[in-house]
């Protein structure tokens, strides 16, 4: 019994390891898109331009124009 708990301990820890990285990984994607989204909706953008001009479908596909570039 102590032997199969002692061969556990390193996937264990492993595993736990990779659990943090790929939560990291989440995290920074997160960041990352909202800075994209951030971008492409600023003042400057077409996205507020056509939004403000009353054209909200042209304003939507400039959006996700802008956020598959960037």
């Amino acid at each position: 019994m102590i032997g199969l708990v002692l061969g556990t301990l390193p996937f264990i820890k492993t595993y736990k390891e990779n659990f943090k990285v790929q939560k990291l990984i989440q995290e920074q994607k997160k960041i990352q898109f909202e800075t994209k989204e951030k971008i492409c909706k600023e003042d400057n953008s077409d996205y507020k331009k056509f939004l403000s001009l009353g054209f909200p479908k042209t304003a939507i596909e400039k959006f996700n124009i802008c956020m598959k570039e960037k």
